[in-house]
């Protein structure tokens, strides 16, 4: 991996004390073997070792099977080797002396049982040895049992999950012969519990340092209509009101604008999202095969969607906004991820753990447990939506257990008009076993289908509005498969794979009414007649694409010794196909979408463009981790360190990562973290087809006695150019971050910080550019009665625009994240939670031009002004203060959350809104050396400073949310939210005169929970 922006000392400098530390422990001799064993058995093996070290090998026949078949080929040292064959026999190999000591290595037993909070015993827990990476599904009884060796495992961390249940976590230390650990009791999530998870919280033991894990109590709390909201609970991240109404894609740790659905998309907002990767019950769920845009080599990457009007309602906020539902060159649209059956989510904003690829700006990690439940019915009325969820868990006694879910989500943009709804249906099957000797084999099949539909209806009291409808099915089936390995280097052998397929419908309807119509559906290059139709049809814009995503990985976990230190040794590949069978843009060109019956000098119109002819895209990934704790000043050092390796169309990029934290103290703990990664080009940013531009060049409209259009002795005569962008070259993305976090807990008070910093390179952008050609200039044909009614006049410059994708420079972002929570004060049962965050990105645009229209006959009028690039400073900060209030025995939650958006500003220069140049329409460029303010060619391209710096915010300003949960009886429970509570609205003016008013209005919502 090539780059010029080499990364700084302290940076390499944390990536050698990973290495350093992963060698801790070897003694290694200079004395250099070498082992050669194809399936060979141990004693010659053994022999050789002895032959060449002069050692000799101590060891009781009857107990070491010395007849085995080992195959061993390496060179080392002596420590090496002996290393790399206990690894392979299990056998405990030490030197004395001169001798070296072979015995049997011991293993360990490791039981219990779980139950509910009747002591019934639960089955088909989920339960998780960390430190062997191995997973154990409970019996009939509850129980459950590991092996594991006792001459290298000392202590261990167990979890304990099920859906609908609270899980926990138990840190043991383990007997060398068999530990028996206590009950475990997995109650049934409830506010009447003594301790609940009010907020997400950081674990050291997560995929990073910085990793902020919200579990099913967060997640019941919050009254989340879709996975978005979630992420309002991540330090720094405003917050909003539940809604649907808006596209939403995940952003991390940047301050740059919004991918809601605004018609045109900031695309530093897009390539933060696009980095961002939504693992889903251990696969990625792309978004690389979506397409659903106009050709942005017309427009560009932000302005290529398909959108319109959204509400025509008086004294509506959205009155005269643009709206589009489509989500291309970002991530996954996150309305499409109800909350109902999932058990948790981890939020990496960090650096992840080297088994992701395909991901440049952080992970969210997003899992969900099959197994027996109760009935589960849940109900959310907002002022907005509605929405009715089902769960359901069955237990078998030999096919394990299913889970049923079922969720329907109708939503409106205004109760009083009604013409903006998204409605969203899911359903989901997960079926959950485990089988073998000591049920070492453990596998959950998933199957997943949803429909999704975002409309426009057309307004009946406007003739000319549209129609818009995003339209989008899709079905995916998916299987995890572990398998547990005792007496072995090898603890677990996973391999996860999933299959989608995804149906996207994008359609725009618009009445047109003109006299007349002028086209062409020619495909050539080159001089060609136009024709002339009707005015008077129906315009129809209809995107069809059908995503098609294959994703496989396997992984492989083992376990080692050097010295004292245990290793988790984590490798494995993965596969990833991407490829559109859609039919793409089906396009009629006797009905253009925005012709008009006077032929313009800028119209670039749409052919048909067939997405299932596309190449697919192919991902390969390889990765390595190592995970070990090791001792410091008799203080624990945790290491996390790994690389993986990605294949992309001829491209490798190597991505190193590693998260190191030490306690100082048993309540202290400091982390440094390291890393790359790596984001592929979409296909919609590698194949985004022929753009077509048409020139008119003689029009000679005749008319009927009536007045109508004669369309036979009607002349329409136009250039056609035809520009296949070859993308061919666009590489996969990259980012680098840094970050330092410290952790404190005592006595029940958690606090963290986070600091970071991240820059991006080689994002994709659009870039335009004009080419210029000289084209012959038609006249009137001076005799009437000539056959061909025009002659050429000489030649006139044209220009032609060019969007293509191309690898951006650098973006930095750096900020500073806080989380802070104190125990309950007993008295009044009552905890605070504080979170906030500040960010700043520092970006440089690849282009700043603006368009104008040409009103006057000026041939020299600039309609093209090309503006300074620099670089831009955005700072944003918000936080929020949370006041919990839980009483068990009246079984009552409530929280009370104060919100301050602190800071949101970008630093802008004077000399921003002074063109350095222009173009004219016949495409010739024009430097401005000085400005001229009464240069009538190109005076209105000065942009006021007032416009230039209008984003800015003034001050700081509050907002106010509750949440009250009640718990009526074991099987029903109430829960009521409100977003701005108080209905408090300041306002402020920008400096361009703008009315800003930065909380919305008020948002009220009632769930209720049914258990039966």
């Amino acid at each position: 991996m090539k780059n010029n922006n080499k990364p700084s000392a302290i940076w390499v400098r944390s990536l050698f004390l990973g290495v350093a530390l992963t060698c801790h422990g070897f003694s290694v001799t200079a004395q250099q073997l070498k082992v050669e064993s194809k399936s060979q058995s141990l004693k010659s093996i053994l022999e050789q070792i002895e032959n060449q070290s002069g050692y000799t090998f101590l060891y009781d026949e009857k107990t070491v099977n010395l007849n085995r078949k080992v195959s061993l080929q390496m060179s080392g040292s002596l420590t090496q080797i002996l290393q790399s064959l206990e690894q392979q026999t299990y056998l405990q190999m030490k030197l004395s002396g001169r001798n070296i000591l072979i015995n049997n290595g011991s293993l360990g037993l490791l039981t219990g049982k779980v139950t509910d909070e009747e002591g019934l015993p639960l089955s088909l827990v989920s339960v998780f040895f960390r430190e062997l990476n191995q997973y154990f599904l409970t019996e009939q009884d509850g129980s459950f049992r590991f092996q594991f060796p006792a001459h290298r495992l000392k202590s261990a961390e167990v979890r304990f999950s099920m859906i609908g249940r609270q899980g926990t976590t138990l840190n043991l230390s383990l007997d060398k012969q068999q530990t028996v650990a206590s009950t475990v009791t997995l109650p049934l999530l409830s506010v009447g519990l003594e301790e609940i998870s009010v907020t997400p919280r950081t674990n050291q033991n997560l995929e990073s340092n910085t990793s902020l894990y919200i579990n099913r109590e967060v997640i019941e709390q919050s009254g989340a209509l879709s996975l978005n909201d979630l992420l309002s609970l991540v330090p720094g991240q405003k917050i909003a009101a539940p809604s649907l109404q808006q596209v939403q894609q995940a952003n991390l740790r940047s301050a740059s604008m919004g991918t809601n659905s605004l018609g045109t998309k900031d695309p530093f907002s897009l390539n933060n999202s696009f980095g961002i990767a939504l693992i889903m019950d251990g696969i990625a769920l792309s978004n690389n095969a979506n397409m659903q845009t106009l050709n942005p080599g017309i427009s560009g990457m932000g302005n290529s969607y398909v959108g319109g009007g959204i509400s025509g309602l008086m004294g509506s906020a959205d009155r005269g906004d643009r709206y589009t539902g489509d989500y291309t060159f970002g991530g996954t649209d996150l309305r499409q991820i109800a909350t109902d059956n999932i058990e948790s989510v981890e939020v990496v904003a960090g650096i992840s753990s080297a088994k992701y690829g395909d991901m440049t700006n952080g992970a969210v990690i997003i899992n969900r447990v099959a197994g027996g439940t109760p009935f589960n019915f849940n109900m959310q009325l907002r002022d907005n939506a509605t929405v009715y969820g089902l769960t359901k868990g069955f237990k078998t006694k030999k096919l394990g257990a299913f889970t049923f879910g079922g969720n329907f989500t109708r939503s409106y943009n205004d109760n009083r008009d009604k013409l903006k709804s998204y409605d969203r249906v899911g359903s989901n099957l997960m079926w959950s076993t485990a089988a073998g000797k000591d049920r070492a084999f453990t596998n959950t099949f998933t199957a997943d289908y949803g429909r999704h539909l975002d409309n426009v209806r057309r307004d009946p009291d406007d003739p000319t509005a549209t129609i818009l409808r995003y339209k989008a099915y899709n079905f995916s089936i998916g299987n995890r498969l572990n398998y547990r390995i005792d007496n072995s280097f090898l603890t677990n052998i996973g391999f996860n794979v999933r299959y989608s397929e995804t149906y996207q419908n994008t359609y725009k309807e618009q009445y047109m009414n003109n006299t007349y119509i002028i086209y062409t559906d020619a495909t050539d290059v080159g001089i060609t007649n136009g024709q002339y139709a009707s005015g008077i049809y129906t315009a129809v814009t209809n995107l069809e694409g059908k995503p098609v995503d294959f994703t496989a990985r396997l992984d492989l976990n083992g376990s080692f010794h050097t010295g004292d230190i245990l290793h988790q040794l984590n490798f494995g590949s993965s596969y990833n196909y991407s490829k559109n069978k859609g039919r793409g843009q089906i396009v009629d060109p006797t009905r253009p979408r925005n012709n008009t019956s006077v032929a313009n000098g800028d119209n670039r119109s749409e052919r048909y463009y067939d997405f299932s002819r596309l190449h697919a895209q192919n991902q390969i990934g390889l990765y390595a981790e190592d995970v070990f704790r090791t001792t410091i000043a008799d203080r624990n050092l945790n290491v996390r360190l790994g690389t993986r390796l990605d294949l992309f169309e001829g491209y490798v990029t190597f991505s190193p990562r590693t998260n190191i934290n030490y306690e100082l103290t048993p309540d202290l703990r400091i982390g440094l973290a390291y890393g790359w990664g790596s984001k592929a080009p979409g296909l919609a940013q590698l194949y985004p087809g022929p753009v077509f531009y048409e020139i008119p060049l003689y029009q000679k409209t005749a008319v009927k006695d009536n007045g109508a259009v004669d369309e036979a002795n009607s002349v329409y005569l136009l250039y056609v150019d035809k520009f296949t962008p070859d993308n061919s070259k666009l590489k996969p993305a990259l980012s680098e971050q840094l970050e330092f976090s410290v952790a404190y807990e005592h006595r029940g008070f958690r606090a963290g910080v986070n600091v970071y910093s991240k820059r991006n390179y080689r994002d994709v952008y659009s870039e335009m550019s004009y080419t210029p050609i000289i084209l012959p200039t038609y006249v009137d044909n001076p005799d009437p009665e000539a056959e061909v009614p025009y002659v050429t006049l000489g030649t006139k410059s044209h220009r032609l625009s060019r969007y293509t994708f191309v690898n951006g420079g650098t973006t930095k972002n750096q900020g500073v994240e806080l989380m802070l929570s104190t125990p309950k004060w007993t008295a009044i049962e009552t905890s605070l939670n504080l979170r906030g965050g500040i960010t700043k990105s520092i970006y440089r645009p690849v282009q700043n031009f603006r368009n104008f229209t040409n009103n006057t006959n000026n041939p020299d009028y600039a309609v093209t002004g090309l503006y300074p690039v620099f670089e831009r400073s955005t700072w944003t900060s918000n936080a929020a203060i949370t006041s919990s209030t839980h009483i068990p025995k009246a079984k009552l939650l409530l929280n009370f959350t104060t919100e301050f958006n602190i800071l949101n500003r970008t630093n802008t220069q004077a000399t921003d809104g002074i063109p350095l140049g222009y173009f004219t329409e016949n495409g010739v460029y024009h430097e401005i050396n000085e400005f001229d303010e009464k240069n009538i060619d190109y005076k209105h391209l000065l942009i006021p400073i007032e416009e230039v710096r209008n984003q800015n915010q003034p001050g700081v300003y509050t907002n106010f949310h509750l949440n009250l949960s009640k718990e009526i009886s074991k099987r029903l429970s109430l829960t009521f939210h409100v977003y701005n509570v108080f209905n408090y609205r300041p306002q402020y003016k920008r400096s361009d005169n703008t009315m800003v008013i930065p909380n919305g209005k008020p948002s009220y919502g009632a769930q209720l929970r049914l258990k039966l």
